[in-house]
């Protein structure tokens, strides 16, 4: 979690800091000082905007130097004022992809052929397959699009066409910012992977199954540094990134320096949906232009493809950035798919317009949550299924495709709290929870914290069940199998029959319901009911006052961080 500039003690050790270092301006500058700490807590990378007086104390101070000088803060000429390390972070992942897009590694052989056998024939408008074809000539590509756009199905047929392609079986792995994440991933790579039509050399060379960042580049809080970082990289050739929406700024900057000099990096995400909860919005950044080489340009236009973005052969990210239209899973008529597309472009009228269509059958809107008990009813499923389980089977898949029928995100922790208290309240009404016990069968969990000695890490989610005579919380494995630990031995953990839209991110299920809060609150922003609203399958119901929605969607305020003027650079 975050720490807040209130609930650290951060704040007045460096205060006391700045006043020894320079005394002289020092105590002048800690109302700069809490700010940026305040804008680093709420995500931004850096405080931008500074001019004026502020800009003029800063640049006489020796604790704000220019970028490349070694001070604890760092102004730019642009006026944004950095702590050091995010500056480095920064600096350091422009360099890196940089050096990845600027240095084009096309594969030699019958390129066309291979990507015919794999896409079909080449078709104007399939975005997949120009994605999968710009990544056999360059080292970084980042393939972006909503859910059911086909990123997932578009980067394996791409990994099989690398592995076709080279001259050597090639060493790739797929990681993603959380365990959950990282899990869905693993089940979608494998069922795609094994309907490829490729020989058995190429389908052996593809990854068969995904890892969390921290784990893949061996970061341990505490450390100094991974263990796998530019003097000591990587063993690989091609490396995805999924969910790298989630992926905050330093974590992106690790993962970027511990690639070796040859390796091609391919990140996959949603850029609408929302950033990491630390620093940075390193996916939006990146997205936030599109170029296209000459050459490139000339074909699609030829072919009748309107092009996104603008022809630019001197942008970095030239060719680099693919952003999937076509939605697989809402189709045209989708309530879903048209009610994420409105709230992204701020359509209000439309938003509301489709709320209160009643022949839409996959959206709803009604003005509160039911009560407990009623919460308690969109879950049977789950209580039946958990009250036919047969424990000595060990099949725990029926029981968490049931939970996974239904979830109730909110935008803010405390809400999300009171709903799982007020469930759980309604179960020991019911017998099925002891008053004053944490533990019951049935009882759904997250883990909050990453735990490497246990294999379990934030985002996971488990389910307790009584095995034996005795109860364990069950957790899917990245293998398709399954793990039982005592709940004993759980690290941090919350109960789960609702969660925040944060927590949400990197999971589906078949209804989802937002709660809106009760007042516009500056955490509803415009990327956070849009994500709440894709995480559903098939149902999406907003419980809320639509004065509230629309506050929500016209709240977009953008993370601040010189990264996507670095990467795309206006002449």
């Amino acid at each position: 979690m975050t720490a807040t500039v209130s609930d650290s003690f951060l704040p007045d050790q460096l205060a006391r800091l700045f006043a020894r270092l320079d005394p002289e301006h020092g105590p002048a500058l800690q109302p700069l000082l809490q700010r940026l700490l305040a804008a680093v807590a709420g995500g931004h990378v850096c405080l931008g905007g500074l001019s004026g007086d502020d800009y003029a104390r800063l640049r006489r101070s020796p604790l704000a130097g220019r970028a490349g000088e070694y001070t604890p803060l760092v102004l730019d000429e642009g006026g944004r004022l950095y702590l050091a390390r995010h500056w480095q972070d920064e600096t350091q992942l422009v360099a890196a992809l940089t050096r990845l897009a600027r240095d084009p590694q096309p594969f030699g052989g019958e390129v066309e052929a291979v990507l015919d056998a794999l896409f079909g024939p080449a078709d104007a408008g399939d975005w997949q397959r120009l994605a999968a074809r710009l990544a056999t000539e360059r080292r970084f590509m980042v393939i972006s699009g909503g859910p059911g756009t086909g990123k997932t199905t578009t980067v394996v047929r791409l990994l099989a066409a690398l592995a076709a392609l080279s001259p050597r079986p090639l060493v790739m792995a797929m990681a993603a910012p959380t365990g959950k994440a990282a899990a869905r991933l693993t089940e979608s790579v494998r069922a795609a992977r094994d309907a490829l039509p490729v020989a058995d050399a190429v389908r052996a060379q593809l990854p068969d199954k995904a890892q969390t960042l921290h784990r893949l580049i061996g970061l341990i809080p505490g450390t100094a540094r991974p263990r796998q970082h530019a003097a000591n990289p990587l063993p690989l050739d091609v490396l995805v990134v999924d969910e790298a929406s989630m992926v905050d700024l330093s974590l992106m900057a690790q993962t970027v320096a511990a690639l070796p000099s040859h390796a091609r990096l391919i990140l996959l995400g949603d850029r609408d949906q929302l950033a990491s909860v630390e620093a940075g919005a390193v996916l939006g950044d990146i997205c936030s232009r599109q170029a296209w080489r000459s050459d490139t340009a000339q074909g699609l236009l030829a072919a009748g493809v309107a092009l996104p973005g603008v022809i630019d052969d001197s942008a970095i990210l030239a060719d680099s950035v693919v952003v999937l239209q076509k939605s697989h899973r809402f189709g045209a008529d989708s309530g879903i798919g048209r009610l994420a597309r409105a709230v992204n472009a701020a359509a209000l009228d439309e938003v509301h317009a489709l709320l209160a269509q009643q022949a839409l059958a996959d959206i709803r809107q009604q003005p509160a949550l039911p009560d407990a008990a009623g919460l308690l009813a969109q879950r049977a499923d789950y209580w039946q299924a958990l009250a036919q389980l047969d424990a000595d089977a060990a099949d725990w898949a029926p029981l968490f495709a049931a939970f996974h029928r239904f979830m109730l995100l909110a935008a803010e922790r405390h809400t999300v709290a009171a709903i799982n208290a007020q469930i759980e309240a309604e179960l020991e009404k019911l017998g099925r929870k002891a008053v004053g016990s944490d533990w019951y069968a049935g009882r759904p969990v997250m883990v909050t914290r990453n735990d490497y000695g246990i294999g379990l890490f934030n985002g996971d989610i488990g389910l307790t069940v009584m095995r034996e005579g005795r109860l364990r919380v069950v957790f899917p494995t990245t293998d398709g199998g399954w793990r039982e630990v005592a709940p004993a031995r759980l690290p941090e953990h919350d109960t789960v029959y609702a969660m925040t839209v944060h927590k949400s991110q990197g999971s589906e299920f078949a209804s989802v319901w937002l709660a809106l809060p009760a007042a516009p609150s500056a955490v509803l922003t415009r990327a956070l009911v849009y994500t709440a609203i894709t995480r559903a399958r098939d149902m999406f119901v907003l419980a809320g006052n639509p004065a509230v929605l629309e506050a929500g969607v016209l709240n977009a305020p953008p993370r601040q961080s010189g990264l996507a003027e670095r990467l795309w650079p206006q002449p």
